[in-house]
């Protein structure tokens, strides 16, 4: 996997064989990441960071009666996705694209999910502003990401960075995924009452 790092993000089709490789589910672990995020199959999901689609197309195929937006600010990766779930029977997808640091998130998502993206964002805190603003309370937000020394962003300055932001941290798992940890995070329904109030 760390070869993916010399290959750019503009460059869709060769980072498919590394992003979508059969392989995936031993290194990351996806069948129990997708088991954590407690889906129901009407729930709409905003799968924000995208890429090739990988998780976009597991998604959907979980959430029959819901939606998966697949965002991204990738040009060449909106197009790829574009052609790719050209003709899904997968489910209702939605391809989309986002800012560098803004989700651009539908008006309503019962879930909003990151893999491998949040060490890539480089004005972190700006993108958790919009994201802070762009969803509801009911709303719950995963990041999935590396965890081991190298890590470009630690979990533990993953969650300083969130909480700095405002959001509350349900969950940090960093034993679920050989090398990834899972941050589960809200933002509590005080800080929404005292926005509307404003």
């Amino acid at each position: 996997m760390t070869h993916a790092a010399t290959i750019s993000f503009s460059e869709p089709e060769r980072l498919s064989l590394i992003f979508d490789a059969p392989d995936r589910q031993e290194w990351q672990n996806t069948s129990r990441i997708l088991e954590v995020l407690e889906l129901r199959s009407d729930m709409i999901v905003a799968d924000v960071g995208a890429g090739t689609g990988y998780f976009t197309a597991l998604l959907a195929e979980r959430l029959p009666q819901g939606h998966v937006y697949a965002i991204d600010p990738e040009p060449n990766m909106v197009r790829h996705m574009q052609t790719r779930f050209a003709d899904s029977k997968m489910g209702a997808i939605t391809v989309s694209q986002s800012l560098l640091t803004d989700p651009c998130l539908p008006s309503y998502c019962d879930l909003v999910f990151l893999a491998n993206v949040y060490r890539f964002i480089h004005d972190r805190p700006l993108f958790l502003t919009h994201l802070y603003q762009q969803i509801l309370t009911q709303t719950r937000v995963v990041f999935v990401d590396f965890k081991g020394s190298n890590a470009r962003v630690s979990p533990a300055q993953a969650v300083a960075e969130v909480v700095a932001a405002g959001f509350t941290v349900r969950e940090l798992d960093e034993s679920s995924c050989p090398d990834h940890y899972i941050m589960h995070f809200y933002k509590s329904a005080t800080d929404e009452l005292q926005q509307n109030a404003r």
